[in-house]
């Protein structure tokens, strides 16, 4: 955002970016990871390395990011100490939105992978949406080419590729 801004302009277009369409080039031309170099004035709660902050481009009023401050990809990744806190913090979030928007629902989101379109692919965050109706989330439905019994079979008969990763997983992580 250009220097010459007010703060009160500077939050004006924070709030509305989304539905302006600038928000797109916004988050494509920033040239580094915006979680590690948080604005603190943002953050309200922290504890052991992860912080719930607010986002500067927020869905809806009462949007909060759970983030760790540790530069962290995959939630493979994440500490026990940190994912124990991002499962407290879940809970905290969708109390306090309770308590200051009235909002009793939330979607939690955590994208991963290049196809997720998530802005910031490379730092691990969590997103906790309120969710009050649902038009926020439209999801493109696609015609299924199994049924959920099949579904089911296809990682049943997966069962020992799932051994597999398990048994690297806690030889790695754990």
């Amino acid at each position: 955002m250009a220097k010459d801004f007010t703060e009160e302009q500077k939050q004006a277009n924070y709030r509305d970016a989304r539905i302006t369409g600038k928000y797109d080039n916004i988050w494509q031309t920033v040239g580094k990871c915006c979680f590690c170099e948080m604005n603190d004035k943002y953050v309200f709660h922290e504890e052991n390395g992860v912080v719930m902050t607010v986002p500067l481009y927020a869905y809806i009023d009462g949007h909060i990011l759970i983030v760790p401050r540790r530069h962290v990809r995959s939630v493979k990744d994440l500490t026990t100490e940190e994912w124990e806190t991002i499962r407290k913090f879940m809970y905290l979030a969708k109390k306090i939105i309770r308590e200051v928007h009235g909002i009793k629902s939330v979607q939690y989101v955590q994208k991963d992978g290049v196809t997720s379109q998530a802005t910031v692919p490379d730092h691990i965050h969590f997103q906790v949406i309120p969710f009050d109706e649902p038009d926020l989330s439209v999801w493109n439905y696609r015609k299924l080419k199994h049924t959920p019994a099949e579904n089911s079979n296809l990682y049943k008969n997966k069962h020992d590729k799932l051994q597999k990763l398990s048994k690297r997983f806690s030889d790695k992580y754990e």
